[in-house]
């Protein structure tokens, strides 16, 4: 096998690199609350809902499910987000890594954005490995996923495991209808993170959610 081939997670390869992985408590709350893209434009949406999820973040009411309370597509749209991005804008044109990060700064969590000419592989390495290793942190990353061999090209999803051994990332991929989550080097991760959204001329990145004490 090639040293950068994606490896998908329905497969006996991934299976065992899931065993061994030794970086992954993010994976089980991620895997409760992962959820698929409405909308092939959605993926920052989809993500957000996702780490703010898992995270257990004070969420709108769902009225189908009162008296219990979830983030989901729909509610995510609060009155407080609507100023900075509408769904119909969104459905249009997706997010740029600094909409979506403004967006999901209004709920209870703290958000940094490191766009990718503010690291090196290296740097990216560390900081998504120690941000999995938080209890009360998650990282998503804006992709492009040609970088990867996928078709397709600008795309969000949450990074939700580590194999040391092998130096690859669980990517969660929220477009489930087409592809499943997949694992791939650090270094091929970081190719595809180190590209320039045509939409705001700027190289992608990576997003660090925080949930804020109390």
């Amino acid at each position: 096998m090639p040293k950068d081939e994606v490896v998908y997670f329905d497969t006996d390869r991934s299976a065992a690199l899931f065993e061994g992985a030794d970086v992954k408590p993010h994976f089980w709350t991620i895997c409760r609350y992962f959820v698929s893209e409405q909308f092939m434009t959605y993926c920052g949406v989809a993500t957000g809902v996702t780490l703010l999820n898992s995270l257990g973040v004070a969420a709108p009411e769902v009225p189908q499910v009162y008296p219990y309370r979830m983030f989901t597509q729909d509610n995510f749209f609060t009155d407080d987000v609507l100023p900075i991005r509408r769904p119909r804008d969104v459905e249009r044109e997706g997010n740029t890594l600094d909409q979506l990060a403004e967006m999901l700064g209004v709920f209870d969590v703290d958000v940094e954005v490191y766009h990718a000419d503010a690291l090196d592989l290296e740097a990216f390495r560390t900081l998504a490995v120690d941000v999995l290793r938080s209890a009360d942190r998650r990282v998503a990353i804006d992709f492009d996923r040609q970088a990867l061999g996928q078709k397709g090209s600008g795309h969000f999803s949450p990074l939700a495991a580590y194999h040391s051994k092998e130096d690859r990332l669980l990517v969660m991929d929220v477009a489930r209808y087409k592809l499943p989550p997949c694992w791939a080097t650090a270094r091929h991760v970081w190719a595809a993170v180190d590209t320039v959204d045509s939409v705001s001329q700027k190289r992608r990145g990576l997003l660090v959610l925080t949930r804020r004490k109390g």
